[in-house]
């Protein structure tokens, strides 16, 4: 009797699993993607079972998905508890307030360093009795060395997701202008304000909807002697009442300076020298202030939450920094971290990173492998801080307005990319049976883009069952 039970089970088992089968099918089937253009990985890690898999040896470009990547090796490397630094150094010597020498900012490649940061570490240096610099402003760089900028990933070079990684930058190389309406007219106003970046207004105002609104914007940046300016063209409609943009229109030296130039004579003090980059390590010279980032810990929130580009971009090149000296590249620092992650254990053969935001045309993983990652890390030390930085759908982060309706809302956190012709969503779902999921979409199709509703179906599938 009992062998007849078990083979009663295993065929009750068989049963539901065909069921499954055909029931995720008829999801998929539902869409317009090349059946060769996508792969799909649920995996029940609570049960230890495979519940579907489609294409998951296939490697695909997961876009900024591969910040799953970064940010689990990130939290293995450094640590949670790891805060990127910048010291403010001098040369020479200080006398009644006065430095006879180069005052030195050296960047340790802290993607995270704001306005209000910069003006903070200035205003200690200037309570260190300095007020007069009789030599040069310099920007120590060695951090990382002199990196080759990647190709951008479209033409819109200049939105804050295609800056570029540096040792050392401010205000991740943005500027924020804000867009509003007041009697009829639109109002551009920026933060920080620059004195020499010049805004031209030539926007028209629309009463139609707000949709796509920063694709209305049409922009040119012109640099005219010491000044840049910028001249808005295109609509900007009634529907919109505020918005806000993050343009890097300036070279990250050039904003450093203009910035630092600025904070410094707001309160009295005189620099006679130049401003200067260097890649190169300083001898002799004694440190001021030293300011410290937000930990780790925390800024994985903002890199998955998100899908901070910049941050996850310089979190890759730190790992290596911190690890292997440099001078160093992006392309560098994800071999390391595979190599890195595969020594631990992690089965990571179809990974192909050239850096930590995915934001690449030659970025590769398969949904086996990237499922494996998830299910390595729920049983990691640092889990809590990995989970936890990943969007709530329908509650927070990229996911904040997706799958209200839902009843997975709440019970799933997940990472989005997309990028042209590439849309994926990866992470865990906590399912109705309290069991906990692995779940890896990714699409390589002409009609990836449009694939978002298939993907919430099969996500809301894999809660209910």
């Amino acid at each position: 009797m009992r062998i007849l039970f078990l083979i009663f089970l295993l065929w009750i088992n068989l049963v539901f699993a065909d069921s499954d089968i055909d029931a995720i099918n008829k999801i998929l089937n539902r869409s317009e993607l090349s059946k060769d253009n996508y792969s799909l990985y649920i995996k029940n890690i609570s049960k230890r079972e495979k519940i579907f898999s489609y294409n998951e040896q296939k490697a695909f470009n997961p876009a900024s998905v591969m910040k799953l990547v970064s940010t689990y090796a990130g939290l293995q490397l450094l640590g949670p508890q790891y805060q990127w630094k910048t010291e403010v150094l001098y040369k020479g010597n200080i006398k009644n307030k006065h430095l006879y020498g180069d005052l030195i900012i050296k960047g340790y490649g802290d993607p995270t360093l704001t306005y209000a940061d910069f003006y903070e570490i200035i205003e200690k240096v200037q309570q260190k009795d300095i007020k007069y610099i009789h030599g040069n402003i310099i920007f120590d760089e060695s951090f990382f060395g002199e990196l080759k900028n990647q190709e951008l990933i479209d033409d819109k070079k200049y939105r804050a997701y295609n800056v570029n990684p540096k040792s050392f930058v401010v205000n991740e190389n943005t500027i924020n202008f804000n867009f509003s309406i007041s009697n009829e007219k639109i109002n551009i106003q920026t933060f920080p304000e620059i004195p020499t970046l010049k805004v031209i207004n030539h926007l028209k105002l629309t009463d139609q909807d707000c949709n796509e609104w920063k694709d209305a914007l049409d922009y040119e940046v012109e640099k005219k002697s010491n000044v840049s300016e910028i001249r808005f063209n295109g609509s900007f409609d009634k529907a919109c009442e505020s918005k806000d943009i993050n343009l890097s229109i300036l070279s990250a030296n050039q904003l450093s300076k203009d910035l630092f130039e600025k904070i410094w004579k707001l309160h009295g003090g005189v620099i006679e020298g130049e401003f200067k980059n260097t890649y190169q390590n300083f001898n002799d010279t004694h440190k001021i202030y030293e300011h410290q980032s937000k930990p780790l810990s925390l800024v994985v929130r903002d890199i998955n939450k998100y899908s901070q580009n910049l941050i996850a971009r310089n979190l890759l090149l730190t790992m290596l920094a911190e690890n292997n000296g440099n001078p160093i590249t992006e392309n560098e620092a994800g071999r390391f971290t595979k190599e890195s992650l595969m020594r631990e254990k992690l089965k990571l053969d179809s990974l192909k990173m050239d850096n930590g935001a995915g934001l690449s045309r030659n970025a590769k993983i398969n949904a086996g492998d990237l499922g494996f990652l998830l299910e390595k890390a729920y049983s990691n030390l640092y889990m809590p801080e990995f989970i936890s930085s990943l969007p709530n759908i329908g509650i927070d982060g990229t996911l904040k307005n997706r799958g209200k309706k839902l009843s997975v809302a709440k019970h799933a956190y997940l990472k989005t990319g997309s990028i042209q012709n590439v849309s994926a969503i990866a992470g865990y779902i906590f399912d109705k049976n309290n069991d906990v999921k692995v779940f890896v979409f990714m699409a390589n199709d002409p009609k990836a883009n449009e694939s978002s509703k298939i993907q919430d179906d099969l996500i809301e599938w894999t809660y209910l069952n």
